[in-house]
């Protein structure tokens, strides 16, 4: 439409007789190209940057879409002699043994909490009846709801499950076992299948390395040092007692070094008076 007013309004000039008609056709042609054909050609390049700032908005749609629905992962690994005591987000503690992984979440889903264990780590599952706890550990899938129990699950070793407290459900691709405090859940390779047998171990000796003293008072701490330990101590003030501790205590620093750890982080004196016996001041 606006190719064939122009070119009647070039019609329209009284041109004729006056310019040759060579000269008029190409004057019209020079015309056309910076009237007509220009804005033609910029529809066609606005047509094509919003076809292109369409996609763009799609695709950049889909990218948030897909990195808001996955979840961002944890991973922390152990190495020789490296013991930790991990928080997973909902409140579940896990001491990760040595040469050891464990992957989680950020965030646990609404439905489920998932882990992945390779190596050993005890749990000390937070109770929630809607979600779940499902461990991942090679061969073995390990789901509860809270309790507390041990997995060893190194790559040249059969796995292994035993439980403390609560009840475990331990299964493979070919059956499940459900477990409690007294039984244990070992993974033959030869058939594949988890065979459910007593024992009579419910915690290992390598989660002892450290003690979670979390909440607890000066004198709960030192009655736990206590039951491997012998020593005394007398306070110039019994109020001294009450004192709340936060964190974990790492009994490879010995008796000395953690007594000096705990009178450090409440800001008190615990020093030694011979014979085994302790001073605790302010």
């Amino acid at each position: 439409m606006k190719s064939k007013r122009v070119r009647e309004e070039w019609n329209a000039i009284p041109n004729r007789g006056i310019l040759p008609d060579e000269t008029s056709s190409r004057m019209w042609t020079n015309i056309r190209k910076v009237t007509v054909d220009k804005y033609k050609n910029v529809y066609n390049w606005a047509a094509v940057a919003c076809a292109v700032f369409v996609l763009s908005i799609s695709s950049y749609q889909a990218f948030i879409q897909f990195n808001t629905q996955k979840q961002e992962v944890t991973a922390t690994k152990t190495f020789a002699k490296d013991i930790r005591l991990l928080f997973l987000p909902d409140g579940t503690r896990v001491w990760l043994n040595e040469n050891s992984e464990l992957e989680y979440p950020s965030k646990f889903s609404p439905d489920k909490r998932t882990v992945t264990l390779k190596g050993e780590a005890f749990f000390e599952v937070k109770r929630d009846p809607s979600r779940p706890f499902i461990i991942s550990s090679g061969t073995i899938k390990t789901t509860v709801l809270g309790t507390s129990f041990n997995i060893k699950a190194y790559g040249d070793k059969e796995p292994e499950v035993n439980v403390r407290t609560g009840k475990v459900k331990v299964e493979t691709d070919e059956n499940s076992v459900f477990l409690e405090r007294g039984f244990k859940a070992v993974y033959a390779e030869k058939t594949s299948m988890v065979n459910k047998q007593r024992t009579n171990v419910f915690e290992p000796d390598w989660k002892k390395v450290l003690i979670y003293v979390d909440g607890l008072t000066l004198e709960e701490v030192l009655t736990k040092l206590k039951s491997d330990h012998t020593f005394s101590v007398n306070y110039l003030d019994e109020d001294l007692k009450n004192l709340k501790i936060q964190g974990t205590l790492d009994t490879r620093q010995g008796l000395f070094e953690m007594l000096q750890t705990i009178a450090f982080a409440l800001e008190i004196k615990i020093q030694s008076t011979g014979n085994g016996t302790y001073l605790i001041s302010k």
